[in-house]
């Protein structure tokens, strides 16, 4: 069994295609199956559904061997990082996911990590919801993310194969931008009861710190139903800036050009968040690094 077939059958597990998988692994169709296929031989199962030429998902066998396959991959990985760190260098690739709301937070942490240690690329995958972030870190699809940590659920308990490791970054609280003319209105701040009545663009109903404003309003009286929902931040602001809509976004400082940023009030909309990883023994030189990149 080689590591190069256990990368193969990640991808195709991951891609749900032959050909995207083999396209991300940097060799041709024929050359992924082929491996594939002798896996199946080594391993005596087919590991993978076939159609005449397509995917058509894991067999039972072929999902335990990718819990394998992934640890595995995932071991491989770290070696080669702490090896590359021993040669004076940590050279390495953070694939990381991160939440809307905390996306001013996640660069924050990933600034303070390639300070400290230049030759580390970052993949960030941002607009994930928190609970998809932790299912791809438990899959080894992300090395780690900021979420909001009531998502992590069961996975943090200690002892735990495949628990969660969770670092506290604070929290993010929530302020109302819009067009200067819109905002000026408003004396200082904006509350429940003034957004009843405006157009408002939000986050999607799926995403933790929707759920949180949701319940603040609920518990502070005031329905606030959305005329735009949207995964994106930027997208939130954009609908801003045209002036039809008012968006409910992370605090982020002021605003420019004609936007205006006032906090919301009345009530307040605060958000825990943290940094999650998966809770391994050894840790990697590259996970010990983002941990003393988020202050653990």
């Amino acid at each position: 069994m080689l590591l190069s077939q256990l990368a193969y059958f990640e991808a195709l597990a991951r891609e749900e295609h032959f050909g995207r998988a083999a396209e991300s692994c940097y060799v041709s169709t024929s050359t992924l199956s082929e491996a594939i296929r002798k896996l199946e031989a080594e391993v005596g199962f087919p590991l993978v559904n076939r159609g005449k030429s397509t995917y058509r998902g894991l067999t039972a066998e072929g999902r335990l061997v990718l819990d394998y396959a992934q640890r595995i991959n995932a071991d491989q990985r770290s070696l080669e990082q702490d090896l590359a760190h021993r040669r004076g260098n940590l050279d390495a690739t953070l694939r990381f996911g991160a939440i809307p709301s905390a996306a001013d937070r996640a660069a924050e942490v990933l600034g303070r990590l390639v300070d400290a240690n230049p030759s580390v690329h970052v993949e960030l995958v941002a607009n994930l919801t928190s609970e998809d972030i932790v299912s791809r870190v438990l899959d080894h699809e992300l090395d780690a993310g900021v979420i909001h940590p009531a998502a992590a659920g069961g996975h943090t308990r200690a002892g735990r194969q495949g628990a969660v490791r969770l670092t506290a970054l604070g929290s993010v609280s929530f302020s109302v931008v819009g067009r200067r003319e819109t905002m000026d209105r408003f004396d200082g701040h904006v509350t429940g009861a003034d957004l009843e009545q405006l157009p408002v663009a939000l986050l999607g109903r799926d995403m933790l710190a929707r759920t949180g404003f949701d319940r603040a309003m609920a518990e502070a009286g005031a329905s606030v139903i959305p005329a735009v929902e949207t995964t994106s931040i930027s997208a939130l602001r954009a609908l801003a800036a045209t002036g039809h809509w008012v968006s409910v976004v992370p605090s982020s400082g002021v605003e420019s050009g004609d936007l205006v940023s006032l906090p919301l009030s009345t009530p307040t909309v605060e958000m825990d968040v943290a940094l999650v990883r998966l809770d391994t023994r050894p840790r990697s030189m590259l996970i010990g690094a983002l941990d003393e990149a988020a202050g653990a």
